[in-house]
């Protein structure tokens, strides 16, 4: 089926976009986990809104009134405290295991969050910047339709330097894939990069999702959509 427009009415709000884009990850990993041997790859969703993170002190510094070094003593309090960004995380994972020392590819569902500030937007592209260079696939699918922000052109700034290759025109919604290699003929790091537009009323298309040390998985964007549309009663 073509794109709908989630950010306009009359689907503004039905379901909310977050809502929508958890059903498809678990659409997306339900393919990916059909299509692998479960004894080669596993893949997951990891959904985290708003810039959550794992490591969390409240509990803690709430019931003992401080943070304690055990054995090493009393630690001192922090000498600077500053605010800090981390990107909302809409993913699917795929990996050896759910450890991220295993982790092979990732596919970034991007949010109206992940666009929103300055700071949220250089915070989304850093963390996919640093897949990229940890050897780690990456696919940035951006079907947010009310902001501007295009996170292809910007990678693209950040990995080549200051004569980036030829950028996606400036739309909002696109899909694009990134495989980092190493040429051993020649001792370079390369990134394959495979780059589509995408416009509402169209056909969303398939893009290849690159494993780590693995091969290339062409991912049904359009079913998968299409599944998830189906099961929200889109």
């Amino acid at each position: 089926m073509p794109l709908l427009d989630h950010f306009r009415t009359p689907l503004l709000e039905r379901p909310p976009w977050e809502s929508f884009v958890t059903m498809w990850a678990v659409s997306l990993a339900r393919w990916l986990n059909n299509t692998f041997s479960r004894e080669e790859y596993i893949a997951y969703p990891s959904i985290r809104f708003r810039g959550q993170i794992e490591a969390d002190l409240a509990e803690r510094e709430d019931r003992r009134g401080e943070t304690t070094g055990g054995r090493t003593g009393a630690v001192p309090p922090p000498l600077q405290i500053i605010p800090a960004i981390f990107p909302g995380d809409m993913e699917i994972r795929v990996g050896k295991s759910r450890h991220d020392s295993s982790l092979c590819a990732v596919i970034e569902l991007v949010s109206e969050g992940n666009k929103k500030e300055e700071s949220e937007r250089r915070a989304f592209v850093a963390k996919c910047v640093n897949y990229l260079r940890r050897g780690v696939g990456v696919v940035v699918v951006d079907l947010v339709t009310n902001r501007r922000t295009n996170f292809h052109n910007e990678l693209l700034r950040v990995l080549a330097g200051p004569i980036p290759p030829p950028a996606l025109p400036d739309a909002p919604t696109y899909v694009a894939a990134y495989r980092p290699v190493h040429r051993r003929t020649r001792e370079a790091n390369e990134i394959e990069i495979w780059p589509y537009p995408v416009r509402v009323g169209q056909p969303i298309p398939s893009a290849p999702l690159a494993l780590r040390g693995g091969p290339l998985v062409v991912l049904p964007l359009e079913l998968t959509y299409a599944e998830a549309c189906r099961d929200l009663g889109l």
